[in-house]
């Protein structure tokens, strides 16, 4: 059995399942000696050999396949990755036999009573499987990986998984793990081999070839959400007492600062309602301004008092993330506006280069969609051409000022509206701007620069 470790590390369940303190007498988890290993890889075809079952989709997204970025075939190898293309997830990868959600997409019941790592505050829609990270040792040789599909053969065996359980499994040998061929690779496994493994918290896991590029996607089943059109009128205002009385078809508002029953409102009123939060600084006035840690503080963001830069690569930023966006969905909010997520690009204090920036705004449009929320790429027009397949719709800020609004026409090429705010704009510069802006199919609204509602001027 066992003992909960009382002093909990703050803000754990990272990366799906990572976190958790449940350990046992030598501060870890169980540990599995002698289990049989398989080897099995996205993008492989159903065969005699693996039972009939593909591995184009995972048990958790079954756009696996497309969102690792090809076959990950054990035949042609470069090194540890497949060649032909750079994996966009971790190709260090494996399977067990348990799966936390039901055939019907809902989390099971009972997760608290043996999943270590659980806790009440878990969401209903993400994994406490996926991604999790595992330890896995063959003759003195140590590797992790993230736990990325169920199998081998099964998905019920919670006993064995996470007790003393012996594997139900009796193919190959009663095999109880698959590992990728990243993994038979540096470990040195034949295709059916013996190895010990154990579960472990994410910061626990040493550098090494599975720290390259770490699966952050949680479950990707196929949902619905609102997605604008390129003709969706706006209205946004995050300040000041909400002046709902604009014919548009939709209204960007301030996430903490605004009711359920405003919402409500609007939604009556025919209204889609979009949430502003921010993603990328620390506001020292939101209710949840006591869940970030001291080391994801940053500088100053110049002429906002009370607010600090974000350190986007440092995965303590997460769950508080998760959270707002949960937030988000539990209020009524059709999408979200997350702010300041190019801070790569900004004295923020850290270096953070353009992969942590895209890989962040990547989980947030992810996670975003897997709550049916519509997301808008806000300002980072150096990654737009990479971003525009994550994000439904593009929020400017001053582009034509900064002679940036050629750049949405990417968001517009794709069928997916570019909304842009001036402020500060003077009656002679006014009609120039609109026709430029229209002319490139940009919904321009100019706006005072505290976004209070107290004028609206726009270029349609």
């Amino acid at each position: 059995m066992y003992k909960i470790l009382t002093l909990i590390v703050t803000l754990l369940s990272i990366y799906g399942c990572s976190g958790g303190s449940s350990l046992d007498e030598d501060n870890s988890y169980k540990i599995h000696k002698d289990i049989t290993s398989t080897i099995f890889w996205v993008g492989e075809e159903s065969s005699s050999e693996n039972g009939g079952i593909a591995n184009l989709a995972s048990a958790w997204d079954e756009e696996w396949k497309e969102n690792f970025g090809g076959v990950d075939t054990p035949d042609e190898r470069d090194g540890y990755l497949p060649k032909g293309f750079i994996p966009k997830e971790n190709p260090f990868y494996i399977a067990l036999p348990f799966n936390d959600f039901d055939d019907e997409g809902d989390k099971k019941e009972g997760l608290l009573s043996f999943i270590p790592w659980a806790k009440k505050s878990d969401t209903q829609t993400q994994s406490l499987c996926k991604n999790r990270w595992v330890k896995i040792e063959k003759d003195g040789k140590v590797a992790y990986g993230q736990w990325e599909d169920v199998g081998p053969f099964g998905e019920e065996d919670r006993g064995y998984v996470f007790g003393d359980g012996d594997v139900k499994n009796s193919i190959n040998n009663h095999a109880g793990i698959d590992l990728s061929p990243a993994l038979k690779t540096y470990l040195d496994l034949e295709d059916i081999d013996s190895v010990t493994w154990s579960f472990v918290d994410d910061k626990d896991v040493p550098e090494g070839p599975w720290r390259e590029r770490v699966t952050i996607k949680n479950v990707g089943w196929t949902q619905e959400w609102y997605r604008p059109t390129k003709e969706s009128s706006w209205q946004w205002q995050l300040t000041g007492e909400l002046n709902s009385e604009y014919d548009v078809d939709m209204y960007d508002i301030d996430l903490f600062d605004t009711s359920k029953e405003v919402i409500d409102t609007l939604h009556n009123e025919g209204r889609k309602v979009i949430c502003y939060f921010s993603a990328g600084s620390y506001e020292d006035w939101r209710e949840d301004k006591d869940s970030f840690n001291a080391s994801l503080l940053g500088n100053e963001l110049d002429g906002w008092e009370g607010e600090r830069w974000l350190d986007i690569s440092n995965p303590l930023l997460h769950p508080i993330m998760l959270k707002r966006l949960d937030i988000a969905k539990e209020r009524g909010c059709d999408g979200v506006e997350p702010d300041n997520i190019d801070g790569h690009t900004n004295d923020t204090g850290f270096e953070l280069d353009e992969d942590d920036q895209f890989y962040y705004n990547k989980f947030l449009a992810d996670e975003a969609h897997q709550r049916g929320l519509s997301i808008a790429l806000k300002n980072d027009k150096s990654q737009i051409l990479e971003l525009e397949p994550y994000f439904d719709f593009a929020i400017s800020e001053e582009c034509y000022d900064h002679e940036s609004c050629d750049k949405l026409t990417t968001f517009i090429e794709a069928n997916k509206p570019a909304l842009n705010a001036e402020y500060e704009v003077d009656d002679e510069s006014r009609d120039t701007l609109c026709n430029y802006t229209n002319a490139l199919g940009i919904k321009t609204l100019l706006l005072p620069l505290n976004l209070d509602g107290s004028f609206r001027d726009s270029c349609e």
